[in-house]
């Protein structure tokens, strides 16, 4: 079987998608018919900021966590050849802080049932905008940890706010990096310092902020991402909006390009 048509078999099918209420948004849309729908996070504007200055023309770009599409839809705008739009296939395989008085921790199937509900409504508001966009980005589901030979390589990848939802970022980091041929852009919060230490981020006090695991400093990345071939060529830092704390949130954006062999 060709390479492209196990690409095929990997993708996930279209799904028609009307109605808002159907649907969660992380990222804030400007939709045909539906105006502007508020989320989490308010990108529009700030994609050149986000990653850094990359130019994605021409370029084929996987977009790890894609949530609602934000980063996928802007790609195809700026002239990307082909984008691959990623997400989890199973919420249940995500991994939370563990408090013993949440579901998560008592009754993980009861959990997993709710779970996948809700992640649900996050890949139907990426199929409506998806369509009211007149997008062709491709989608892909699986397991970051494990992501396929058969998806091709990829230019860019562009890992948004990911990897500090996530116990094991090192690995998550190394199963994107086997598919990338040019440059990891990724945005996260950072430590400040080439010194190679990590921050545990849960509080025990504070069971609602269960989804955030480890701050990693910029020798943290600079290590890891030689280990997997890459080199660190920029690192920039800005604000961005979030919309449903009415407030701007820091981020930084680090750049690796993979080195030539």
């Amino acid at each position: 079987m060709s390479g492209a048509a196990d690409r095929a078999q990997l993708l996930a099918a279209p799904r028609f998608i009307e109605r808002l209420e159907d649907c969660f948004f992380y990222h804030a849309m400007e939709l045909p018919g539906f105006g502007l729908i508020p989320a989490h996070w308010d990108l529009r504007g700030r994609f050149d900021d986000y990653v850094g200055g990359v130019d994605v023309a021409g370029k084929s770009v996987l977009d790890v966590g894609t949530a609602t599409g934000f980063l996928s839809f802007e790609a195809e705008k700026r002239g990307a050849s082909r984008v691959v739009s990623f997400d989890q296939r199973d919420g249940a395989e995500q991994t939370f802080l563990p408090f013993k008085d949440k579901l998560y921790y008592r009754d993980r199937a009861r959990w997993a049932e709710q779970y996948r509900a809700e992640i649900e409504r996050w890949k139907n508001a990426y199929w409506l905008s998806h369509r009211l966009l007149g997008s062709k980005a491709e989608v892909f589901y699986g397991n970051i940890y494990d992501l396929p030979a058969e998806l091709g390589e990829f230019d860019i990848a562009i890992v948004g706010s990911v990897l500090e939802h996530l116990s094991d970022p090192v690995s998550a980091l190394a199963s994107v990096a086997r598919l990338i041929k040019e440059r990891i852009v990724l945005v996260t919060p950072l430590l400040d310092t080439d010194e190679p230490i990590s921050r545990f981020e849960g509080r025990a006090a504070h069971p609602e902020a269960d989804f955030t695991w480890w701050v990693y400093s910029l020798g943290v990345y600079r290590e890891v991402f030689g280990m997997l071939g890459f080199v660190i060529e920029n690192v920039s830092r800005a604000k961005y909006r979030y919309m449903y704390g009415d407030r701007d949130e820091e981020r930084w954006t680090i750049v690796a390009v993979r080195e030539s062999s």
